[in-house]
């Protein structure tokens, strides 16, 4: 018996969003890190992996929103990373690409962004680190709806211990429509989980 059909379409949204990727992690080897980040009406989770033979990070996650439309969007990431340093602070960052796809009502589409992430960490702040991400789809990269989509995030982050860090940062998802119209999925402040593995 299918437990799923008894259960109304928002409750299902938020068993895929936090158990899929659960499962997926589980069966992932070298998994490292897995993200929540959650609005008041809205919920991004995402599982990253990264590889012993080399510097890429891979990695899949799920965005809902619970809006009038809800809006549903799917993301998997390929990016490779490595260290370096802003002025002296010790800095992460990774250059890659992300796929989207995104269904709002009757609005559907996809989209290759380029971008990446930067994330500098604040020796005389330990455990205090700026993070921000921003992928970007021109139009030869955006297909059915979608003419242009771009993904934008900035966070502070706090490691409370060696396996957990908690953020907050505002988020930004846009895409422009082959009809000229924009469409703001999201644009918002969150607060954040990650765990470490």
């Amino acid at each position: 018996m299918d437990i799923l059909k008894y259960m109304n379409r928002t409750n299902q949204h938020i068993v895929y969003a936090l158990f899929g990727p659960l499962l997926l992690w589980a069966n992932v080897a070298h998994s490292d890190e897995f993200d929540l980040r959650l609005s008041d009406d809205a919920l991004h989770v995402n599982l990253a992996a990264d590889s012993d033979e080399s510097d890429i990070k891979y990695g899949g996650g799920y965005f809902y929103k619970d809006a009038d439309n809800s809006i549903n969007i799917l993301n998997l990431d390929l990016h490779s990373i490595g260290q370096t340093a802003i002025g002296n602070l010790p800095t992460t960052v990774g250059l890659g690409i992300q796929g989207n796809a995104f269904k709002e009502s009757d609005i559907k589409g996809a989209a290759i962004g380029l971008g990446g992430s930067v994330r500098v960490n604040l020796p005389d702040a330990p455990g205090l680190s700026i993070e921000t991400a921003v992928h970007f789809a021109p139009d030869v990269l955006a297909f059915s709806d979608a003419k242009r989509f771009t993904r934008a995030r900035l966070q502070a982050n706090y490691r409370i211990i060696r396996t957990v860090d908690i953020s907050g940062g505002y988020r930004y998802l846009n895409t422009k429509l082959k009809t000229g119209e924009k469409n703001t999925f999201e644009s918002g402040m969150f607060l954040g989980l990650k765990l470490l593995f």
